[in-house]
């Protein structure tokens, strides 16, 4: 996307990035902060290679409540990114294995970790398939969290979710009568093919150069899972046929126990990615259709991206961390991997908090300093309107655009690169990581708690809570402004006339309802994961459309009363495909 940028006092490591015109100002004042030592917070120490090895590694306690003091906050950025980084840690150590041999069975504890292994031992490249075996389609060598509940699990389309999850086997159910029985199965479920419906992301199957049709070039999957606590819940309340009034997610009044949603991204492995040793790979179905019929298929893919949503105890909002492996932009030879995307829509409007006329700024907070970046103007999905788009004939379907490459604006924080490096410099010390995959993946970011961006590049109060106010993946937000530099909310503003326009209501307060926040949060226009997920309300007005945040888009009105959710195919119809961004742009 071409861009304006205004940078002030840009860490040239942390910020940067490829601009048509960049200005640069004085550094922004920003006052000293110190934390308040009086504050317990044993997630947000120093990570050592101690805390690598540890066996099994425990998943971090809670952070402490926030003081909201800007000047003094008693947790910092830095302490927020080590909690995110064990987070990591905890979920990306291997299962606990429950002897189980055997076609279609689980061979795993669901939901729990391997207390004789640890961390370093998932980082092996042939982790998965050191733990397959003749009898059964499953390895025994799993992720944490994917051993979670799938959606299809959480929500079966025509059925309550069942049994203990700890011991569930696999097995997946759509919509449209679509069935993967336990015997075909595996963990990691590709079942999602678009960026919320917003649109496709691909890596081009030759150089940097995408394919004449985008189809052929080499697309990334999704998938979302929740934890046996989250699991657990829909099923307590799940009543198809009388659903929920209201609902609150544990942490609530009856448990303390926390959910936790996970949602990654996987690309499709060539042999020679496969052999890099740079990826956790595992197999996973993704679907095809032919013939007119929708079948699974199983293929190995990488996992390029990793969300981790946790609802916690001071945090009701959920704490957002997201990882990225670091190579979806930049070849490890310093080449540009081309990677790019196409959007389902080809028109761009603003709502009323953006003038007629002219070009809304994200305002970026790394920490000591703030950049300003100019996003889009309103129009058609095109060069002339500030995106950068790939020059060539491709075939695009009515209604589409691109391709667009894809660009990471300097959102970085000062504190996650710091944390990162700090972690790096853990594994490199400790021989256990010497041949890890874990080596090249690296914390995007994390918010904790909601707040509005900061006014300007010089704030006369600085809040470090807008640090990574506009979080977002790479390759799970790609589009700027649709996902990646949002705040308030996006939607189709006439779906029924299937004009392939996205509005971004750029003014839109999302974090509604939610029980012991600040008084004024309802007022608050949120950017980022948390900005995103504040629109995930229930129940919802049949007036004015809105609700009290619940943050999961898993759970709406009809998954709870059966609905289910659809398998996206990989080779999927325009027509299906327009028909998906429904699913999330109309509320």
């Amino acid at each position: 996307m071409k861009t304006r940028i205004i940078m002030f006092g840009a860490l040239a490591s942390v910020l940067a990035m490829s601009a048509s015109c960049t200005k640069t100002e004085p550094t922004a004042a920003v006052s000293s902060v110190s934390k308040d030592q009086e504050t317990p917070f044993p997630g947000g120490a120093p990570i050592t290679a101690a805390d690598l090895t540890a066996t099994p590694a425990a998943l971090p306690a809670a952070p402490p409540a926030y003081n909201y003091d800007p000047y003094n906050p008693n947790i910092t950025h830095a302490e927020y990114a080590r909690f995110a980084w064990r987070q990591f840690i905890h979920f990306n150590s291997p299962a606990q294995k429950n002897g189980v041999d055997a076609a279609g069975k689980s061979p795993v504890v669901r939901g729990s970790i391997d207390p004789s292994r640890n961390f370093a031992a998932s980082g092996a490249s042939d982790f998965y398939e050191s733990g397959r075996t003749a009898a059964s389609n499953f390895s025994s060598n799993q992720l944490v969290w994917e051993t979670f509940a799938h959606r299809s699990e959480l929500f079966p389309a025509g059925s309550a979710p069942k049994g203990n999850l700890a011991a569930l086997d696999p097995e997946y159910v759509f919509q449209a009568n679509l069935k993967v029985a336990s015997t075909d199965a595996r963990f990691n479920n590709l079942d999602e093919n678009t960026q919320i419906g917003q649109n496709q992301i691909f890596f081009p199957k030759n150089g940097n150069t995408p394919s004449a049709n985008p189809q052929d070039d080499h697309i990334i999957l999704f998938q979302a899972k929740v934890n046996p606590v989250e699991y657990d819940y829909i099923k307590s309340i799940y009543n198809a046929g009388n659903p929920p009034a209201s609902l609150e997610l544990p942490p609530n009044a009856t448990s303390q126990s926390e959910s936790v949603e996970v949602k990654s991204a996987w690309r499709e492995m060539t042999p020679e990615l496969i052999a890099s040793g740079r990826y956790h790979t595992a197999e996973a179905l993704y679907y095809y259709k032919e013939n007119g019929v929708t079948q699974a298929r199983v293929a190995t893919f990488g996992l390029v991206g990793l969300h981790i949503l946790r609802k916690m105890e001071n945090y009701p909002t959920f704490v957002y961390t997201t990882f990225e492996q670091v190579d979806s932009l930049t070849t490890p030879d310093s080449k540009d991997t081309g990677l790019y995307l196409i959007n389902l829509y080809d028109q761009l409007q603003y709502d009323a908090s953006v003038p007629p006329g002219t070009r809304p700024t994200a305002i970026l907070n790394s920490g000591p300093n703030r950049t300003a970046v100019t996003l889009p103007s309103a129009g058609a999905i095109d060069s002339a309107h500030g995106y950068d788009v790939i020059p060539g004939k491709y075939t695009l379907p009515d209604g589409f655009s691109g391709p667009i490459k894809v660009q990471n604006p300097p959102v970085a924080t000062s504190a996650v690169f710091d944390i990162n490096t700090e972690v790096q410099q853990a594994m490199a010390s400790s021989p256990a990581f010497k041949d890890s995959v874990w080596r090249y993946y690296r914390l995007v970011g994390l918010q904790v708690l909601p707040t509005s961006e900061d006014s300007s590049v010089t704030p006369a109060k600085p809040d470090p809570l807008t640090q990574d106010f506009y979080l977002a993946n790479i390759v799970i937000e790609s589009s700027q402004p649709g996902i990646q530099l949002f705040k308030g909310g996006v939607k189709d503003p006439n779906p029924d006339q299937k004009q392939f326009t996205l509005l971004a209501k750029r003014g839109l307060p999302s974090i509604l309802g939610v029980k012991k926040l600040p008084s004024n949060t309802d007022q608050l226009v949120m950017g980022g994961c948390m900005g995103c997920h504040g629109n995930a309300q229930y129940p919802r007005d049949k007036t004015t459309g809105k609700g009290p945040s619940i943050f999961s888009f898993l759970i709406s009105q009809g998954t709870l009363t059966g609905q289910g959710f659809s398998a996206d195919v990989r080779n999927e119809s325009s027509a299906e495909l327009s028909a998906k961004r429904l699913e999330y742009l109309v509320y």
